[in-house]
């Protein structure tokens, strides 16, 4: 069975050099009605999904990413667009879930718990940030999922274990060619995906 990575994100960009390969996924969003909608448009307006999914391809050439948009193209989201996105992505077969995101806890904290805990009782793994001083923010918070920490200090396939459940990596995505390292994204999202792809090669499951 072919490794399928599921993406929680905004999206990717599947003809950035950084990621061509197998590339499928969605877009979850509410309407002007203020309906859930899911169509089949995964494109990244913002490129923070697209450089998540270039450091599992880095790792994985051959695995089948499986993109989720849930933000708008005003950097939004809300918990039941990525609960909807865990499950969908659950639901076509990903093994392994980089959530590249952090919500606080609110209204919709029981939707995205219940669809975390569903995956994860499918037999998903699930990655998400863990956010200085936003301890209690989800789904990082939520258990059973893997909690990680950015640690910049960390070489790049560096993963190092902190407690139950808590992982720490390099906050870097890839390097890109014409922009200065200074000047390229990185944060928790990267330091998931690089944790992420140690689980993969370790068989790791659930903390």
């Amino acid at each position: 069975m072919s490794l399928r990575i599921g993406i929680v994100d905004t999206g990717v960009n599947p003809w950035h050099s950084h990621v061509r390969g197998q590339v499928d996924g969605c877009r979850i969003y509410v309407d002007a009605d203020g309906v859930l909608q899911e169509d089949a448009d995964f494109r990244d307006p913002v490129g923070h999904g697209t450089a998540v999914a270039g450091v599992l391809r880095e790792a994985f050439a051959d695995a089948e990413l499986y993109a989720v948009r849930v933000f708008d193209d005003g950097e939004r989201t809300y918990p039941s667009l990525v609960a909807r996105g865990v499950l969908r992505a659950a639901a076509q077969g990903c093994a392994y879930l980089n959530v590249s995101l952090a919500v606080p806890p609110g209204a919709g904290a029981p939707v995205l718990a219940a669809a975390c805990a569903a995956a994860i009782e499918a037999g998903c793994v699930l990655v998400a940030p863990a956010r200085a001083g936003h301890e209690d923010w989800l789904p990082a918070a939520l258990p059973g999922v893997w909690a990680v920490r950015a640690d910049e200090s960390l070489a790049l396939d560096a993963v190092r274990v902190e407690g139950a459940g808590l992982l720490a990596a390099p906050d870097r995505p890839r390097e890109l060619g014409q922009r200065a390292p200074q000047h390229n994204l990185r944060g928790p999202s990267f330091a998931c995906a690089r944790a992420l792809v140690h689980l993969i090669r370790t068989a790791g499951s659930r903390p």
